[in-house]
């Protein structure tokens, strides 16, 4: 692609996130306080999640098995996928019934999921490692800057709108400003997509394995986190939602500093971010003054960045290895797969906010294990101990994984075996009953 061409593509870019970074302020962004506002806890909250990330997880491994289907007829899916996302807001916003919730909600997710792949697939097909660094940081800094907007206006309509009315009309707006987003990718060009090829294996798989273990852990926690820490504000500390949802705000406006600050930086500097993320759910959970939770969040928009950049630049900077649409695919997966993980939390210990402040402690520990040591480009160790560590952790989970798979299918086998015996156990009775029964006749 010659530098006009890129320089272009980076302006499409950059321009459709822009668009997007404030359409997601005004629905997104307010989904958790509008669910809250209409009566739904944690639990239900986290239940509807769970439908919609069981469907966009299912997805993502059939694209995942069949990947193929991603790069045929590119544009028509590309541009469906991206309008499908931002239509089915509205629906949301127009009713209080959770199952109707629920499924647009689940429909809105499946689009998410293609469109992310595809916007993946875009930017790894069209740029070396340096140009998707750059791009990443391009798009960050100007979605955070419009989100920033949009998270004002949405906190000013919130303050002044009528009650009755104030969600729907917040939606409904994101929704149709989200449409100019799509507009924006019509001018892509995608002919890059189509030419992806499709290698028959990952090289250098236990590396896949342990970046991929990092950034889920990462991910997960992040999620949790954003399932209960405006619930926990409006229901434990009494905030006002336009407080709950300064917490976005200032999370947000401080990306954009995190955008800078790590987009040039050296892999190995990513530590300070890892090590900084532990921090936000201890000050949480110990601070009860709502004000406070802003200045927190601002700190972890700025390190969480960082974290976040690390997992999209090393799969930049492998892309040769683990192929480019199967990185695409599992970027998605793996967001998919932490929301899913995420929920059985807000399911399970409902409003015992104390337990998933430490659950989040504890994936975000995780996370540095996994990065700190087995991936070479940021590890506390040396690169051939982290490679080490790296695939012995991957044969120890494929053990274990082959191990599970084996007794799960010998467990069925078994009951298979008993559920027969007893079957033939009870036709045997019925026969002798009714030879019983002939014999008295």
């Amino acid at each position: 692609m010659a530098v006009k061409g890129i320089m272009r593509l980076k302006l499409v870019l950059t321009l459709e996130i822009a668009f997007a970074g404030i359409y997601l302020a005004l629905t997104r962004s307010l989904l958790v306080i509008y669910l809250t506002s209409i009566g739904f806890t944690v639990g239900y909250i986290s239940a509807m999640v769970v439908a919609s990330s069981i469907a966009s997880l299912i997805l993502s491994i059939i694209l995942y098995k069949f990947p193929k289907f991603m790069v045929r007829k590119v544009r028509m899916k590309f541009i469906l996928a991206h309008a499908g996302e931002r239509i089915f807001w509205i629906p949301i916003a127009l009713t209080s019934n959770i199952y109707v919730i629920t499924a647009s909600y689940t429909v809105l997710s499946i689009s998410s999921t293609v469109l992310g792949v595809f916007m993946n697939l875009l930017i790894y097909s069209s740029f070396d490692e340096a140009g998707i660094r750059d791009i990443t940081a391009k798009r960050t800094a100007a979605y955070n800057l419009t989100n920033v907007i949009g998270l004002i206006l949405s906190i000013f309509l919130l303050a002044i709108l009528p009650p009755e009315i104030k969600f729907q009309t917040i939606f409904i707006m994101g929704s149709l400003i989200g449409l100019l987003s799509t507009a924006m990718i019509t001018f892509a060009d995608m002919s890059k997509m189509e030419e992806v090829k499709i290698p028959p294996a990952i090289e250098r798989p236990e590396q896949f394995f342990s970046i991929s273990s990092f950034l889920l852990a990462f991910l997960t926690s992040s999620n949790l986190l954003g399932i209960f820490w405006q619930p926990y504000l409006m229901n434990v500390l009494r905030a006002p939602d336009y407080v709950a949802a300064g917490i976005n705000f200032a999370g947000t406006f401080a990306s954009i500093l995190g955008s800078a600050l790590w987009a040039k930086r050296s892999l190995r500097t990513f530590r300070i971010a890892l090590a900084s993320s532990l921090i936000t759910p201890i000050a949480a959970i110990l601070i009860p003054i709502p004000s406070v939770h802003i200045g927190i969040s601002a700190f972890n928009g700025v390190v969480g960045t960082g974290a976040a950049f690390l997992g999209n630049f090393l799969f930049a900077r492998y892309l040769s290895r683990f192929g480019i649409l199967r990185s695409s695919i599992i970027m998605i997966l793996l967001s998919n797969l932490s929301q899913l993980l995420a929920t059985p939390f807000g399911i399970i210990f409902g409003q015992d906010y104390m337990i998933l402040f430490i659950s989040v402690l504890l994936l975000m520990i995780s996370s540095n294990f996994l990065a700190l040591l087995t991936i070479p480009e940021v590890a506390m160790v040396p690169a051939h101990a982290a490679r080490t560590y790296s695939y012995l952790l991957y044969t120890t989970s494929l053990m274990g994984y082959s191990l599970i798979v084996e007794t799960t299918v010998e467990a069925i086998t078994l009951t298979l075996r008993l559920l027969a015996l007893a079957l033939i156990l009870i036709i045997l009775y019925i026969l002798y009953r009714f030879v019983w029964f002939l014999a008295t006749i």
